[in-house]
């Protein structure tokens, strides 16, 4: 069993559970009104640490799922990927180090989004499994069009799907790679 392919996992299930908690001391937040920041924010959230210590340890744990796709494959493309997903590792630590109503806040938050999609859909593309390079790809065209839909009632629903497509890509990649 690799283990390594379950960092992805872990670091999703800590951000998960983390926000679960601060939602619970945060009786106020609403998701049709907030986005999941907003309880890290510092003057507005009870425990904003709760939530920015649940994103930087997550962080932690994407940057080995960045590493450990690095070092578990020998093609350029697909070593391009992990250090993409390295870097939005890195971006989710940065996102509870500069929680919202600090001014680099949105650019980091949204910037961790597009890096782990553009590494998962680099690492598909990279594969020689057919299947891996379509449903990367097709994940990777869904979060563009997610974020381009003017449908959304609340970027906090946006945020949502955006997670669940996170989710759905590291199960591609434990599935098939």
């Amino acid at each position: 069993m690799k283990v390594w392919k379950y960092l992805g996992l872990i670091s999703m299930s800590i951000f998960w559970i983390f926000t679960f908690i601060s939602i619970h001391l945060n009786p106020w937040f609403d998701i049709s009104r907030c986005t999941f920041s907003k309880l890290g924010k510092i003057g507005l959230a009870n425990y904003p640490w709760v939530f920015s210590a649940g994103t930087m340890i997550g962080g932690i744990f994407m940057i080995c799922y960045g590493i450990e796709i690095i070092r578990n494959t020998t093609r350029k493309l697909q070593t391009v990927g992990g250090s993409y997903v390295l870097l939005s590792g890195v971006f989710m630590m940065l996102v509870g180090l500069f929680p919202d109503g600090t001014k680099p806040h949105d650019f980091i938050a949204l910037s961790t989004f597009l890096l782990f999609y553009t590494g998962i859909m680099l690492f598909g593309v990279g594969n020689s499994k057919k299947s891996l390079k379509l449903s990367t790809t097709l994940v990777f065209i869904m979060a563009l069009a997610g974020l381009l839909c003017p449908c959304w009632a609340s970027l906090g629903y946006l945020e949502i799907y955006g997670l669940i497509l996170v989710i759905f890509d590291i199960i591609l990649l434990l599935a098939f790679a």
